[in-house]
């Protein structure tokens, strides 16, 4: 039974002492993916209580099929984290730019740029309004309807 197990984890010890220089890049990614989750739910939750009646159903809660996007997306940042790694040490280790920096850099640029969309969608604050300038609002995504059609609601209210 040992003899079997053997060769197996010889190649898992194999494949992890060849990818953990990696790891550090890989966790630091893998936290802001998750802080983008979490800042994506409070704005559902927001969505919710604000809309209430003309919010989907299942709006504030979290949903399997985002646990799906988000593995898949976790899968591909590792995937790129690691090919840049071997990019840089096969292709570019004479240039002086680590493309495995470059890469984890971009990953948690995007995510933070994710994560300010989400603090400011739906929100009332004055910071909020003023990064609406320049950030893309995402209540209309979290909503699957177009904005401008219960702006027009609120307006004849008035």
């Amino acid at each position: 039974m040992k003899k079997m197990f053997r060769p197996i984890f010889t190649a898992l010890g194999a494949l992890l002492a060849l990818i953990e220089p990696t790891l550090p890049y890989i966790i630091i990614c893998t936290l802001a993916i998750f802080y983008d989750c979490y800042t994506a739910w409070q704005l559902d939750r927001r969505v919710k209580a604000k809309y209430g009646d003309k919010a989907p159903k299942n709006s504030g809660k979290f949903r399997s099929s985002n646990a799906g996007r988000v593995i898949h997306t976790l899968i591909k940042v590792y995937a790129l984290i690691i090919l840049a790694y071997f990019i840089n040490l096969y292709i570019t280790s004479g240039t002086g730019i680590d493309m495995t920096k470059v890469v984890a850099g971009a990953v948690c640029f995007w995510q933070l740029w994710s994560i300010l969309e989400n603090e400011s969608s739906c929100n009332n604050a004055t910071w909020a309004k003023v990064a609406q300038r320049v950030l893309v609002d995402k209540t209309e995504r979290h909503l699957d309807i177009d904005l401008s059609m219960l702006k027009k609601d609120n307006n004849e209210d008035k």
